[in-house]
Formats: C-alpha cells, sequence, structure tokens
C-alpha cells in the first residue's frame, strides 16, 4: 500500500474525545452498537490509569459515507475503528449515556477507590455497595467536568472520611485527571480510497479482532444514495428492527422523528408499534440477506455492496447506472420484507403450524430463508391454504433435514435457480421425494433425536406437531402443550436423572436426551414426586381410575395420554436395565408423530 493512503498520527484521549463530541471525528451507520460490558469499561480506564497504550483507532475522510445521526461526511474524519473504546470513554469520563444492543439507553458508571491496596480494586462498575464505603468514589465522570473544583471535592472527601492521608488522594486524584491526556494512535486513511479497500486494510490491521460487518457496508451504500432516498430506508431498516424488539417504543420514536413519521417509509412500518410478537426479531442483517436472497437468490452480502457500488459481476465495470438499479431492486425487496401484510401472514403461517415460541426455532437463517421463499410465492401467485401449506413443509423440510448447515450460500443459489426455472410448488414437491421418503422419518430422523438439545429442529418440530393437533400434556385435563410451552415451564424427565444417577447411568448424552424430556403441568408433576415410570405406570395402567393430586384418570385417559405424548406402551415395564431400550423407542414415536403431522400439512 502505498505511503500517501494513511499516515500514523498522536492524539490525546481528551483530543479525540473533543473531536467526536464536535463530530470533527464522525460515527457512521457502518459502526455496529455498544456491546461492551460494565467490566470490560472498567478495565479501559485502569489501562489508562496505570499508563498502558490501548491499541490504535483508524479513521477515514470520505465524503460519501453517512454519518450516524444524519447528514455526510464532507471531509470529516470517520471512525472505522475504536468505536467501542471511544463509546466507552465516552460514558465513563463524560457521563454520556449509551444505547445498547436492545436499544435501552443506560449510564455505564465507574467507581473509583483512590486508597485501593493491591489486593483491592481500584475501579469498578458503580453498585449500590459503593455508596456504603465512604473510600469510593461513585462516578469519576465528575472529576472531568469542566466546574469541578479540586479543593471543594476534597474538603467533602474529608468530611466523610476524616482519618484519611490527603497526599495520597492529591495523588490518586491527578493521575486519574492525567488520563484525559494520554496519547492514543491513530491510523488515518485516504479519502482516496475505496469502502472495499477500507475494509480489507480494517481486517488486515486488526485481524485478531471482530472484523466490520459487510451488512454495516451495505447499509452505509444504502443511505448514502439519498437521491433515491436511501437515507430513509435506512432509517426504516432501523426503526423495524428496533420496533419488531420494543413496539412500545412505537409512539416516542414516531414523535421524534415527525419528519420521517410522513414518509412513506414511516407509514410503512408504523402499524409495528401495535405488534408484539416474540418467534421472528429480525436484525437489519436478517433483513437484508432475506431481501437478497429474495431479489437476487444470493445471501453473502459482499456480493450486495458491489452490487450497490455499481460493479457489475460479469464486466467488472463500475457505474452509477448499474448501481441505481440494484438499489430500486433490493429498496423493493426490504419493501416486501417490512410490509404488513406480508410480516404478519408469514408469522401467522408458522404459529398456526405449531411454531409459537422463539425457542422452538432452531436459527434466524431457517426464518429468513422460509420468509425469502414465502415472498417468492407470494410473487407467484400464491395465497391462503396453498401458499400457508408449502411455506410450512418448506419450513420443516430445511430444519429437520439441516440443508443450511453446510454450504449455505450455494444452497441459496440452487433453490433461487430451480425456483425461477420449475416453481416453487414443483421444486418443493421434487425436494420432499428426494429429502423427506419414509425412511428418513423411520431411521434419520429417530438418529436426529438422539441429542440432548432442547432447542433442537428435530425436538422443536416434535412440539409444534402436539400444538397443532391440540393436545394435551402428559396425564392433564387442564393444560395442553400448547399452555405450557407459552408459560415457559422447564422440561422433565420420564426417566428422572437423579433416579437414573443412584443406579450407574450418569452420562449427559443419555439421561439428557430430549427422548427423556417431557413437559408437565405442575399439578401432574409434583403428584408424580420425580418417580420412574416403573414406579407409578403399571399401576395407573391395571387401575379402572388413578387420582394425580385433583386430576381424576380413568384408565382409558392413561392410556391415551401415553400414547399423545409419544411414550411406547412398554414403559410401564421398563427398569432402568431397559432405559436405552426405552429412549430408542421413544424417538422411534416421536420420530413417527412428526411424520403424521408434516403429512397433514
Amino acid at each position: 500500500m502505498r505511503n500517501d493512503n494513511y499516515k500514523l498520527t498522536q492524539y490525546s484521549i481528551n483530543q479525540v474525545l473533543k473531536y467526536v463530541e464536535s463530530s470533527q471525528i464522525a460515527i457512521p451507520q457502518l459502526q455496529r452498537p455498544f456491546v461492551w460490558k460494565g467490566k470490560q469499561v472498567r478495565d479501559l480506564i485502569d489501562s489508562l490509569y496505570q499508563g498502558y497504550p490501548i491499541g490504535y483507532l483508524i479513521v477515514w475522510q470520505n465524503s460519501n459515507v453517512r454519518l450516524k445521526f444524519g447528514g455526510k461526511s464532507f471531509g470529516k474524519k470517520i471512525l472505522i475503528d475504536g468505536q467501542q473504546r471511544i463509546t466507552a470513554l465516552m460514558a465513563a469520563i463524560m457521563g454520556k449515556e449509551i444505547l445498547d444492543d436492545k436499544y435501552q439507553k443506560r449510564r455505564i458508571q465507574i467507581a473509583f477507590n483512590p486508597y485501593a491496596t493491591e489486593d483491592e480494586e481500584r475501579f469498578a462498575v458503580y453498585s449500590a455497595k459503593h455508596e456504603a464505603d465512604n473510600r469510593w468514589i461513585p462516578d469519576i465522570s465528575v472529576f472531568f467536568k469542566k466546574d469541578f473544583t479540586y479543593r471543594k471535592f476534597e474538603s467533602e472527601y474529608k468530611m466523610m472520611n476524616p482519618d484519611v492521608d490527603l497526599r495520597v488522594l492529591d495523588q490518586a486524584v491527578s493521575q486519574l485527571k492525567e488520563i484525559a491526556n494520554n496519547e492514543v494512535g491513530v491510523v488515518e486513511l485516504s479519502f482516496r480510497l475505496d469502502i472495499d479497500v477500507v475494509t480489507e486494510i480494517f481486517i488486515r490491521i486488526n485481524s485478531q479482532g471482530k472484523p466490520l460487518n459487510q451488512e454495516d457496508f451495505a447499509m452505509s451504500r444504502i443511505s448514502v444514495n439519498e437521491e433515491l432516498g436511501g437515507d430513509l430506508l435506512q432509517k426504516a431498516i432501523d426503526h423495524f428492527c428496533h420496533l419488531s424488539l420494543c413496539p412500545e417504543d412505537g409512539p416516542a420514536l414516531f414523535e421524534a422523528d415527525a419528519d420521517f413519521s410522513s414518509t412513506e417509509y414511516g407509514r410503512k412500518i408504523a402499524w409495528l408499534k401495535d405488534y408484539k410478537q416474540e418467534l421472528y426479531i429480525p436484525t437489519y442483517s436478517d433483513v437484508l440477506k432475506t431481501a437478497f436472497a429474495y431479489k437476487y437468490g444470493k445471501v453473502k452480502i459482499a456480493d450486495l455492496v458491489n452490487l450497490l457500488s455499481g460493479k457489475n459481476p460479469e464486466t467488472k465495470e463500475v457505474t452509477i447506472q448499474f448501481a441505481n438499479q440494484n438499489f430500486r431492486k433490493i429498496r423493493e425487496g426490504i419493501m416486501d420484507f417490512m410490509s404488513e401484510d406480508n410480516f404478519r401472514t408469514f408469522l401467522s403461517i408458522l404459529e398456526d403450524g405449531g411454531y409459537i415460541k422463539e425457542k422452538m426455532i432452531g436459527s434466524k437463517g431457517l426464518m429468513n430463508g422460509a420468509y425469502s421463499m414465502f415472498l417468492l410465492m407470494k410473487e407467484e401467485g400464491y395465497t391462503g391454504d396453498e401458499l400457508a401449506s408449502m411455506t410450512l413443509r418448506w419450513y420443516i423440510l430445511n430444519a429437520l433435514t439441516g440443508r443450511y448447515q453446510t454450504s449455505f450460500e450455494n444452497v441459496v443459489a440452487k433453490d433461487f435457480r430451480e425456483v425461477k426455472e420449475k416453481g416453487v410448488k414443483v421444486y418443493l414437491s421434487e425436494l420432499e421425494r428426494i429429502l423427506l421418503d419414509e425412511s428418513f422419518f423411520t431411521e434419520a430422523l429417530p438418529e436426529k433425536l438422539k441429542t440432548t438439545m432442547i432447542r433442537s429442529n428435530s425436538y422443536g418440530a416434535y412440539l409444534a406437531a402436539m400444538i397443532k393437533n391440540g393436545e394435551m400434556a402428559l396425564f392433564s385435563k387442564e393444560k395442553s402443550m400448547k399452555d405450557l410451552v407459552e408459560e415457559q415451564v422447564e422440561n422433565s424427565q420420564l426417566f428422572p436423572k437423579v433416579f437414573l444417577e443412584k443406579n450407574g447411568i450418569t452420562s449427559k448424552d443419555l439421561y439428557g436426551q430430549v427422548a427423556n424430556c417431557i413437559y408437565m403441568d405442575k399439578a401432574v408433576k409434583t403428584a408424580l414426586k420425580r418417580k420412574a415410570p416403573v414406579e407409578y405406570l403399571l399401576k395407573m395402567e391395571e387401575e379402572a381410575e388413578t387420582k394425580l393430586g385433583k386430576v381424576l384418570l380413568t384408565r382409558e385417559e392413561v392410556l391415551a395420554s401415553l400414547e399423545v405424548n409419544a411414550i411406547p406402551a412398554e414403559t410401564s415395564d421398563m427398569t432402568v436395565a431397559d432405559f436405552e431400550e426405552f429412549l430408542y423407542l421413544r424417538r422411534k414415536a416421536m420420530a413417527e408423530k412428526i411424520y403424521t403431522y408434516y403429512k397433514s400439512l
């Protein structure tokens, strides 16, 4: 790299913070949210106090990058790497609030003990306990305020700590205040560099750190296209993701940004303020990936960045016409993603199919893939029951077979090509015939159910089958499986762990298998009192009526409940010696339930 592409400079911490506060060093949209923990902020302050270096910052002068709080950079220095450190310093030293990845504003307050001994903490994330010890100063930001008066502080501190040595206090406070004068190295990248080159430089310099997201660059590319409304589209994506997680923030958000609210983008997402769900909370990365897969059959966001930059993958030419063409196309995909009718209908299909909680969903990738295919189906003209059937089958097929777990990009690209050539209906039928034949459900799926992961796709499909069928929980007349999943009760074990361990089975791969898991109503769980099936099932099956707490069950109801919950009839005769046989039989029964469920769709 030529030397005129960058230069190295030293700035004091105080100077850098002033530059950021005055926007001479600007934070663009391509930055990630503040994700540091409080203890990381504490450690940074302690490093500065000890005089340790805190690494280089990287800034870039480029007039085309959209800034975080609106406007363009116009020659300002853009912070490319170091936002977490700078944000941490602004929070701790300047007392600024941060916006975390949950869209919540909060303070990170660092407390200071000037009399800390070698085995004591000198800095700590503030908590109530620091108020109880007069040696602790609850918030170091007081020392960096313009109106701070050391004599007044010293007098007040002395009143609360009569026996302190003021010379030690003065030395400690002076050392703390001096951190604002510590120098930090800054790599300043030339305005001549393209954003793709900036990405490469960042990755090479910061190879041990977390690389910049290509999604962040894609968002930046979208936002700078103001001529086509990119700044508003970028804001709509951010607000959509925010309101998907926190719809209650809608009124305040729209009131604070009245200009945006009156645009087509504001009107497009206004419905979210009245819609609460927990099944699919997309990030801006999910929005971009889904829209890109839907419109282009691709998921590699680096490709989207190049397309939005106007780089033709075939001719390698870069033109503004090609950039605008791709902007319009991805905008259409994003707007379809954010459509109330599309988003609500897609989630309703999954919920009607038994998928009612996020913990039943294997991954965001599965949801993104299913939503992109749902949008393609609607584009082909499918509606109503047929759309619902194919959407749910597409999701479950990919969840059960794990198609997206390897060569994800290639699988999505192939699906897109096949759908464009044959249509969704024909292609889905082909995949079902090849991947979900009877042997899959009798042989492969029981093996997948060997997992101990409650959040596995196979166990999620089993729960969905019970919920879709409206089936009741084990030995319950009041609580359905849907009730217990919604109430987020803990899974119980048919053969209790304590019982198994006492009898020599200590492997979690056995006692922790989902085939040994069961959701129980609290009253039923209390009545069984961690007993093994052999202790209660045989008696329940033989007696005309069985009472579990306040629940009275006939012999027929006991047998029916076992069948509904995929518990083998042989279980009543099984001892610990038969436990592995029990797991095998229950996995087969669970797989059969999923098979029947899938065929019903």
